[in-house]
């Protein structure tokens, strides 16, 4: 019986073995297909952890679910957080060096309102994949959402803004009121002190960018008053809310070459500041004006008989001669102001114009033409250069000052026209026109004296009997004579003081010239004040630039 006992029992133990034989190696199979199947682990780090749940936020890519966080931490400094995640193994192969992630939660913005499920199923993290083909675990989470896919053809290109609003990114650029692009990027360069935005234009559109584009800040609101009343046009809301950028042509100009990928724009705060700022080829020059240049400001027109050619940079210049400031030298008493002429102003060939320019400006400056500064705000004493043939200027050419050309200047304005009137009513003063006017009124009253001596004599008894009395009466016709020969004689020298050639002619003329002159510099004036009687309260006022067509 004990031998039998024995036999049954040998089954019974070699059970109880084969059990935690067989749970050991479907564990080790189940570890493996685990690891197998667990893919890459990545860190995300992330200023802090607002809605994210370990075991629970998803990393999707287009709404394809590829991972999920499974460990939140605080990082090594305690000033971040690190995020670990789980990715699928089929999708390793996204984990680019230049791939981007971010926080996808409920935004409202131009492109409308995202993000509104997970309102209700939590944020999850949105995961970009770039285009390198080299890869790595440690990402940085973006601050906002990368709003051009990698798979988006289209140009970009960068705008510089040194005055403009300051524009979000994903504000919209448009072309015509249509929208062909946006802000993808935007820093700050505290160097330049320049704001630097990078846009992305959509594809067909960056063939619209060409080197003479103009970029300005379009808030999406245009008041035009005018003699039917106030017009005033909105765009769409999200123009409203956070403005838009706008690019055109110049009025009148044909697309210029296509812009390489990356080119530098400048961003103006509208459409006029942007024409004024287009004018990239230009050449500067000094003017040195004998007067004071109050009122002469940077920005101010550069004009030529009212058509503008360029642009006042620095009044006074800038400009260092042995140490020493140009308008303190001991050499001359005159005041620099640093201008620049814009040849895209002169013509819109900026090349033609210049070349123009440069083989001409010795002819003019040969034959009179000269820089002076004219008025043009009474008000508040705004003056602006003015290029002008002056015929009867002292000769003059151009010369070098520092490492500029030196135009040259004549005197002007208001301040010398009063000086003008005064040294003319000086003249006059000097005429003596009483005293020669006493000598006219003494020589015609001895006249008048003869005139009455002749006919009390000839009224005379003895004069009627001449026979009887001849020669007494003779003796004294001769003695009136006389006198009347010496009155003639004092009128003939007195009148003759007024005969061409005499100094008072010459005085007498010279003033009439000078009244001459005096009214001709004025006509100027007298003509501005025609045009615009207000021109001595409000700044001269400029032909308008040209608007946009609207499609």
């Amino acid at each position: 019986m004990s031998e039998t006992a024995n036999i049954k029992k040998e089954p019974v133990i070699s059970a109880i073995w084969i059990i935690p034989v067989i749970a050991l190696l479907v564990g080790a199979w189940m570890l493996y297909q685990y690891q197998a199947n667990k893919g890459a682990t990545i860190y995300i780090s992330m200023p802090h952890a607002e809605g994210i749940i370990a075991g629970k936020t998803e990393i999707k890519v287009r709404s394809v679910k590829i991972g999920q966080v499974d460990h939140v931490r605080l990082s090594d400094t305690k000033n971040s957080v690190i995020a670990r995640a789980q990715i699928d193994k089929h999708y390793d192969s996204l984990l680019t060096e230049d791939a981007n992630i971010w926080v996808v939660k409920p935004r409202i913005d131009e492109t409308g309102i995202s993000g509104m499920s997970t309102l209700l199923s939590g944020v999850y993290l949105e995961f970009a994949p770039g285009e390198s083909t080299k890869t790595k675990e440690h990402f940085e989470l973006q601050d906002e959402p990368a709003l051009i896919g990698k798979d988006v053809k289209g140009g970009r290109f960068t705008l510089l803004s040194y005055d403009a609003e300051v524009m979000d990114v994903g504000t919209g650029i448009f072309f015509k009121n249509y929208k062909i692009g946006q802000v993808e990027t935007a820093t700050f360069d505290w160097k330049n002190q320049a704001m630097k935005y990078g846009i992305f234009i959509n594809e067909p559109y960056q063939n619209l960018i060409t080197l003479n584009s103009i970029f300005w800040v379009n808030s999406g609101v245009e008041i035009d008053l005018s003699a039917d009343g106030i017009n005033v046009k909105t765009g769409s809301i999200s123009r409203l809310l956070k403005g838009g950028i706008s690019v055109a042509l110049p009025d009148q100009q044909s697309p210029g070459d296509y812009a390489q990928e990356g080119h530098n724009f400048s961003l103006s705060n509208s459409y006029k500041d942007a024409l004024e700022e287009r004018f990239y080829d230009f050449d500067y020059y000094l003017i040195e004006f004998e007067q004071s240049i109050r009122g002469l400001r940077a920005g101010a027109p550069v004009e030529y008989r009212g058509m503008r050619v360029g642009t006042v940079v620095e009044a006074p210049a800038n400009v260092i001669i042995d140490g020493k400031p140009a308008h303190f030298r001991t050499d001359s008493t005159a005041v620099p102001a640093l201008i620049k002429i814009e040849y895209g102003r002169i013509y819109h060939d900026s090349e033609s114009a210049k070349a123009f320019w440069q083989s001409s400006v010795d002819g003019w400056i040969k034959n009179g033409l000269r820089a002076s500064l004219k008025p043009g705000n009474l008000l508040t004493g705004a003056v602006y250069v003015d290029f002008d043939i002056y015929h009867d200027a002292p000769s003059a050419q151009l010369e070098t000052l520092s490492q500029y050309q030196v135009f040259p200047s004549i005197s002007s304005g208001i301040t010398v026209l009063a000086d003008q009137v005064s040294d003319v009513l000086n003249k006059v003063n000097n005429l003596k026109i009483e005293d020669s006017l006493a000598q006219i009124e003494s020589a015609f009253a001895d006249y008048q004296s003869l005139a009455n001596e002749m006919r009390a004599l000839l009224n005379k008894q003895d004069t009627q009997d001449l026979p009887g009395d001849i020669n007494r009466n003779f003796a004294e016709m001769t003695k009136s004579m006389q006198q009347f020969d010496v009155t003639m004689k004092q009128f003939e020298k007195t009148m003759a003081s007024y005969q061409q050639g005499s100094s008072f002619h010459q005085q007498l003329q010279q003033t009439l010239s000078e009244f001459k002159r005096l009214s001709e510099e004025l006509q100027p004036l007298t003509r501005g004040l025609n045009e615009q009687p207000n021109m001595f309260i409000f700044d001269k006022s400029l032909p308008s630039d040209p608007t946009p067509r609207k499609q």
